[in-house]
C-alpha cells in the first residue's frame, strides 16, 4: 500500500516514520523542499521524495499545506475521484469538546469543497494542557482523532493508523456540529469563504 504525504510537519513527519516501520510505500512530496527536507527523506526507509502528481496518486493522500497555498495546491493536483485524502493541520487542545483554531476547521472545509469528488478525512493530532494551565502541552500518548462523512474511507484510515501503533478515535459529529456553528456565525471565517466562493461561481 502507498501513503501519499504532501506536505511535511511534525504530525506528518511522524505518520512516515511509523508508515514505514509498518511496512508502507512512503512518497512524500513537499512544495517548498529543501536540504532538511531531502534528508529527513533519506533517513526513513521505503520513502523517497517525489513530484505532486505522484503523491497524489498513492492509495491514500496525507495532506499537510499552509493555507495560503492551498488553494494552489489542490489546482495541481490529477483527477481526485474517489481518492481518499487525510487532511492535517493545528493541534486539538481538548479531543472530548473538539476545541480548535477556527483556520484549522476553515482548511478542512476549504479542502473538501474544492474536491467534492474526493473523500476528505480531518485528521487531528491532541495535546493536552496541564492542569496548571501553563504553556507546557502534553501529547496524549498515541492517540488520534479523525472525522470525516464516507465510512468505507474511514475505516481504511482507522486501519491505518492503528497499522501504525496508533489508538484512533472518530469524531466526526463533533466536527459536523462545528462546522453547523461555524455557518451559522454571520462574521466567522467559513461563512464568509463560503459565501465568497458560491458567488464567485
Amino acid at each position: 500500500m502507498k501513503i501519499g504525504i504532501i506536505g511535511i510537519g511534525s504530525l506528518t513527519l511522524e505518520l512516515a516514520q511509523r508508515a514505514s516501520s509498518a511496512g508502507y510505500e512512503i512518497l512524500i512530496h513537499h512544495p517548498r523542499g529543501n536540504s532538511f527536507i531531502r534528508q529527513t527523506t533519506e533517513s526513513i526507509s521505503n520513502a523517497r521524495l517525489v513530484s505532486l502528481q505522484e503523491a497524489a496518486i498513492a492509495d491514500v493522500m496525507i495532506l499537510f499545506v499552509p493555507r495560503e497555498d492551498l488553494e494552489k495546491t489542490i489546482g495541481m493536483l490529477p483527477d481526485m475521484t474517489g481518492k481518499i485524502i487525510v487532511h492535517t493541520s493545528g493541534l486539538i487542545f481538548n479531543p472530548k469538546l473538539l476545541v480548535s483554531s477556527i483556520t484549522s476547521a476553515l482548511t478542512f472545509q476549504i479542502t473538501a469543497s474544492l474536491l467534492p469528488k474526493a473523500y476528505v478525512l480531518k485528521l487531528f493530532s491532541p495535546i493536552m494542557l496541564e492542569p496548571q494551565k501553563t504553556l507546557h502541552a502534553r501529547k496524549t500518548e498515541d492517540e488520534i482523532y479523525f472525522a470525516g462523512d464516507h465510512i468505507p474511507s474511514k475505516n481504511i484510515v482507522k486501519t491505518f493508523l492503528k497499522h501504525l501503533g496508533f489508538n484512533p478515535f472518530d469524531l466526526s459529529s463533533r466536527l459536523k456540529s462545528q462546522k453547523t456553528v461555524l455557518l451559522h456565525k454571520k462574521n466567522s471565517l467559513l461563512n464568509i469563504w463560503y459565501q465568497n466562493q458560491y458567488r464567485s461561481n
